[in-house]
Order: C-alpha cells, then structure tokens, then sequence
C-alpha cells in the first residue's frame, strides 16, 4: 500500500492494494441446497485505532488499512478480471466470464468526547451475494449475463476509548485478523461487536444475524438471531508466535476455532507470513482447516494456500472468504505492483479442486482521500 501525503492540503491519497475476489459462479449447487436448509435463504448459482482489517485475507483480498487511520476517508477499488472455471479432469470448461467489481470503503469522524470517537463507516459495492463483490459483463460461451448491481453493503457506528472498540449496525463479518477460513470481507453481520485489550492481545465479542446471503443491501428489516462469537488474540511465549482461540454459534451449529501465525522478516523488505487454522464442527462433527503461506517482496507477492472443509461443516464453511466448494483446495496466486501508476496492481491465480479447476488473472485500481477531524468535539 502506498500513502502519498500532499503537503499543505491536509488530505492524502491512498493507493489501496485489492487482490483477486470471487467469480459469481463460484458456488458449488450443492451449496445452494445447503444454505436454503439451513433457513438462510437460497444462494444464486450462476453455472480498522481501527481493528477493521488487517489485511492478511485470502488471495489477498483484505483492503490494508492503517494502523491510526484519518477518522474521515474514502477509498475506491475498482477491479477487471477473466474467470474461467474447468473440469478438473477433462478441463472441458463449465464457465467463462469477464467480470467488473467497484468498492467503496468509507468513514465519517461524527463526534469526539471524553467517552470515545464516533464514526460511521461502511462499505458499498458490486455483487449480489454474501460472498462475492464481482459482477459477470460477458460470457465466451454465451451464458446468461446477470444482472448488475449495488449495493450498501455495510454501515455502521463505531466509537473507539481507550484500547476498546465498539461496533453497533451492519457490520463486517471479522473483526481484526482475516484468516484463511475467516469470513468472506465483503459480507456482513446485523447486530454488533466489542473488541477489549486483554494482556498483550484482545478478547473479542459479537452477536447478531446473518442471513439475507443473496440480498446485500444494508437497507432491510433484520432477520432472527442466529449468530454469536468469541474470539481471545494473544501473542505466544514460543517463536514468535501469535494464537487465536474462538467459539461461534451459528444457525444452531457450534464451532471451535484454533490458529497460529507467524511472520518471517526474511531479509530487507521480503517478509513470509505462515500460518495454520483448525475449526471443529461440535453439532456434526466435523473438521475444516487450512495452511498458508504468503511471501511478500518488492516485486512479486506469491500466495501458496490449502484448505479443506468437510461436506457436513454447514453454513460456516460456505461463507468463508473467497469460498471455491467443500472438500481439498489448493491456491495459488501471484500478485504485484504496476510501477507506473500508483495503487495498480496485477494479479494471476489459480485454484484445483476435487472437481475443478479455476484459473483468474486482472487487474485492481486503488485511490482515496482521508483528512483528519469531527463534525463536533465535546470536552
């Protein structure tokens, strides 16, 4: 990520880096069966003092966010790419689309008192589902082009005090970390969240809804209950490691989620970044885990991931970030900047399943505007 400051001005541009997201075809039709059992409403198959993000999602798709960010910003991220999904075996192909994807991120300081500052912020966008944000424009073997849309997809209130952090709307589905099965970014959660400093790391609480998958607008009546997480972030004792710890309820599954990561400065400006995740499905049972390993340079970024997630893992699995189908995955992906433009970057990836294979290469654009300041402060 770049940050330009233009002096005198008071505003800096943010060329923001978005990798590759998800194709809207990208569900598996048994999904769809899944996802409407559950009673969540069926998926549409077509063939951060901000803990927002820190940027670490899968094929790189987590926006960067500073650590002290402006309370005022607004970021586009504008994306063009060629999906092409093929039978794994035959490579005969199952679908090929050009597709578009526009994002909005954005942040408005409303208030500054002696009991924390106040922003809404949000999220608006492309896409018509949970988990995806690319819209299809055309088709090499003539399939039905989908409709377009946009929508806001998240908005909320958040007041940070003190190390705390409080979040009351529509909001983001993760909290700080992004993890390989973390929750697709540009879903949402209706209800809220409170972030807490525990020791040298924080314990996390969220409750809400998550249901309306195939409607993102934030602008709709609010569904039952059916989402609760905890989540304990602390730095380990032994090498360098960070741990997570966390439960979750969702639409009457219980889940227990176990990560450690660690970064690797491997010489001046080459960082690796390793990393494990395992999530038990208590209510099933059943397992989902991943290992990863991004290494970032100058140059290039390469993204080696592996995912697995049981048939029986429930909606958890399916609404995880950039969601390909259940059983084995493998991910690869390379990344980088275009040294002529700031905030452009290319990318290439593939992804083999048990019974497909995915290949995506394009183009993301990213630039902004933030300044610092309160509609009112109060002492």
């Amino acid at each position: 990520m770049m940050l330009v400051s233009l002096t005198g001005v008071g505003i800096s541009v943010r060329a923001a880096q978005d990798g590759a997201s998800k194709p809207v075809d990208a569900v598996e039709p048994a999904v769809a069966v899944a996802v409407e059992a559950a009673g969540v409403g069926p998926v549409v198959v077509a063939g951060e003092d901000d803990l927002f993000i820190e940027g670490v999602g899968n094929a790189s798709d987590a926006p960067e966010v500073p650590a002290e960010p402006d309370a005022n910003y607004v970021r586009f991220s504008l994306g063009a790419e060629y999906c092409g999904t093929f039978d794994r075996d035959s490579l005969d192909a199952l679908s090929s689309w050009f597709q578009l994807r526009a994002r909005i991120h954005y942040s408005l300081g409303v208030a500054a008192t002696p009991a924390g500052n106040f922003k809404v912020k949000g999220l608006a966008g492309t896409g018509n589902q949970f988990i995806s944000s690319w819209m299809s424009v055309a088709s090499t073997m003539g399939q039905t082009v989908p409709k377009k849309d946009f929508y806001m997809r998240q908005i909320y209130l958040q007041n940070d005090y003190a190390g705390w952090q409080f979040q009351a709307g529509v909001i983001p589905p993760n909290g700080g970390d992004i993890t390989d099965l973390g929750y697709d970014t540009d879903g949402w959660i209706d209800g809220g969240r409170v972030s807490a400093p525990l020791g040298e790391g924080r314990l996390e609480l969220v409750t809400g809804i998550i249901d309306h998958l195939t409607d993102p607008s934030a602008f709709q009546e609010w569904g039952e209950w059916n989402y609760f997480g905890a989540k304990l972030v602390q730095p380990l004792p032994w090498y360098e490691l960070k741990g997570y710890l966390s439960y979750e309820y969702l639409e009457d599954q219980n889940y227990v989620d176990m990560q450690l990561q660690r970064t690797w400065e491997l010489d001046e400006g080459i960082d690796f970044l390793g990393q494990v995740e395992a999530i038990y499905n208590f209510t099933t049972p059943s397992w989902a885990w991943g290992v990863s390993g991004r290494l970032q340079t100058e140059v290039v970024n390469v993204i080696v991931e592996y995912t697995y997630i049981n048939r029986d893992f429930g909606l958890r699995g399916m609404l995880s970030e950039d969601f390909f189908g259940f059983g084995h995955r493998l991910d690869v992906e390379f990344n980088g900047d275009i040294p002529l433009v700031d905030g452009l970057n290319w990318f290439v990836m593939t992804d083999l399943t048990e019974q497909r294979l995915r290949v995506r290469a394009g183009f993301n654009y990213g630039f902004g505007a933030s300044t610092p300041g309160y509609l009112a402060r109060f002492d």
